[in-house]
């Protein structure tokens, strides 16, 4: 088969390891294809079911991430409070990030800045999205427990409220943003390639670090009204 340099420059797909066969990670080129009506674009699991999956595993359950660390602190009922109050606020956006417009979700590359080295984006709608939604995180900008850290601190136990003496969007925004403020604050939570349960590409480089939040670090100050 003849091929040429425009070929050669295209993105490509992982090379699936031999009991993995079923992982289909794609290309961007593949991708675009796929949303625009391209072979293999039957609607497959549903994404949103997906996304409120992560929503729960993050705040919603009662053994979320965030409830670990903060439901003691602030009291059952301004826990409660809050839970409502994201859900009102910042659920949909949360949840719509994993079925934009463009039916593509791609990496956003290294914390650090630069493009993904693996290239890797997924068709929303594809019939293997549930397999490759494995190894994209919605990664937060702000390590997780950082941001709840300073909460604590900032908010004294039993408080009156869970944002008493805070600025709660700021707050929220740190813990739920997937797009850019009113106020011009970037998105805090970008998705970024990871490695899978199992490790079936144990080795390879993904975006997704956890030593690259260090220099992310905030302070009581980034809160606090």
């Amino acid at each position: 088969v003849h091929r040429t340099a425009a070929d050669s420059s295209r993105p490509r797909p992982f090379p699936p390891p031999a009991r993995a066969r079923h992982v289909g990670i794609i290309s961007s080129s593949s991708a675009s294809q796929q949303a625009s009506g391209g072979q293999g674009s039957q609607r497959g699991p549903s994404m949103w079911q997906r996304a409120q999956k992560r929503w729960s595993a993050l705040v919603a359950a009662p053994r979320s991430r965030i409830a670990l660390q903060m439901r003691a602190h602030v009291g059952e009922d301004h826990w409660k409070a809050f839970v409502r109050h994201a859900e009102n606020k910042w659920k949909t956006q949360f949840l719509r990030a994993f079925d934009p417009s463009t039916r593509v979700l791609a990496c956003a590359g290294p914390i650090q800045g630069g493009p993904c080295p693996c290239q890797l984006s997924m068709y929303a709608h594809s019939i293997t999205a549930e397999s490759q939604l494995q190894y994209l995180h919605l990664d937060h900008t702000h390590d997780l427990s950082n941001v709840c850290a300073v909460w604590r601190q900032a908010v004294p136990q039993f408080p009156q409220s869970w944002h008493e003496d805070i600025d709660g969007d700021r707050l929220c925004h740190m813990l739920f943003g997937v797009r850019a403020t009113e106020r011009g604050e970037p998105p805090c939570l970008h998705f970024r390639c990871g490695e899978a349960r199992g490790g079936l590409y144990r080795g390879r480089r993904f975006c997704h670090a956890s030593s690259a939040h260090f220099a992310q670090a905030i302070t009581i100050d980034a809160i606090i009204r």
